[in-house]
């Protein structure tokens, strides 16, 4: 008997309404035992520069993109990693967290992963290590799941690096909240009514 329909992906670094979900979830499995879905979550997040939002993407090799998500490869073809962190390093020097947590962040975008799978989980692990989260979860391969992107609107207000120029920008990449809250993070993620 098929069981229910699970939520928890392994999401390339997560938006807000990811971790936000994470955190509330009884189980401590991610399932990756779905199909890759193109232009998701899986392989792209949000980021706010100064000139507004931005996505950024981990390109994947064309043959292994119409298979299971764990078989998809990551393209080296171009220098996207180098691209990648200039443009995070860019939006969030200035942030009052950086400091504390982009070296970390930097580590798993300049490493050189063979498998998608491999770069979400590594950057998983870093952001769950940052934001102190209770759960120690683990990676279901085998339970079919379907993959869902989460969305919550509406979310509370916190201070970001360019709200001088640009109104709040909501559901970013964790790593807005991360650069901009610090240890508040979770009291944040924690905090956000459904």
């Amino acid at each position: 008997m098929q069981k229910q329909f699970r939520m928890n992906n392994l999401h390339c670094v997560g938006n807000i309404s990811y971790w936000h979900s994470i955190l509330r979830q009884e189980s401590d499995f991610i399932y990756t035992n779905h199909t890759f879905q193109k232009q998701s979550f899986l392989s792209q997040f949000e980021i706010m520069t100064s000139n507004g939002r931005l996505k950024l993407s981990i390109p994947t090799q064309k043959t292994s993109r119409k298979g299971m998500f764990d078989k998809v490869l990551i393209d080296y073809s171009n220098n996207w990693q180098i691209e990648m962190w200039r443009s995070i390093q860019n939006a969030y020097s200035k942030s009052p967290f950086f400091l504390y947590y982009g070296y970390k962040i930097e580590e798993i975008i300049l490493k050189k992963h063979i498998t998608l799978i491999d770069f979400n989980w590594q950057m998983f692990n870093v952001v769950s290590g940052c934001i102190h989260s209770p759960h120690n979860m683990k990676l279901d391969q085998e339970e079919v799941a379907i993959y869902n992107q989460n969305s919550l609107k509406n979310l509370s207000i916190y201070p970001q690096v360019f709200d001088d120029r640009w109104d709040f920008e909501t559901n970013l990449s964790i790593i807005d909240l991360l650069f901009n809250l610090g240890p508040e993070t979770i009291d944040y993620l924690l905090g956000i009514r459904v």
